[in-house]
């Protein structure tokens, strides 16, 4: 799947299909020429991003629909459909994304975490060496 935007606001021009099995991939100037989203575009003010074959399927399960693509990162920004009870949301970086993200942020802390129960640890046999023996 290829996502085509415009370079100065990240707004999505078209996105090709994901394609499966044996495929022939297209080029930048085949695109432009198969898709008339394209065709009236200048080249060099598009931009384009190639996702894996089933990249954000979770996104993609619930709704979200790639809407712009971030300039500074370059992930793709989901409009998500808002709940029954809910206003419109801005786009937003991926589920898939934030997923990592806290995953990381999971790892980190549990790192953190054994860190300070080690160092814990170590004061716990400072004290006893410097309490008297009670016996």
């Amino acid at each position: 799947m290829k996502v085509y935007y415009d370079l100065q606001t990240g707004n999505v021009i078209v996105i090709t299909p994901e394609s499966a099995g044996v495929v022939v991939e297209t080029t930048k100037e085949q695109d432009f020429k198969l898709y008339k989203a394209l065709d009236d575009k200048v080249p060099d003010s598009v931009g384009m991003i190639q996702l894996q074959h089933g990249a954000h399927m979770l996104d993609r399960a619930e709704g979200g629909m790639i809407a712009r693509v971030d300039l500074e990162t370059l992930e793709p920004l989901f409009d998500y459909p808002p709940k029954p009870d809910e206003e419109p949301q801005p786009p937003a970086i991926s589920f898939t994304s934030q997923i990592a993200e806290l995953a990381a942020e999971n790892q980190r802390l549990r790192e953190e975490n054994n860190t300070n129960q080690l160092a814990l640890m170590e004061l716990h046999m400072m004290l006893l060496n410097l309490m008297p023996d009670a016996g």
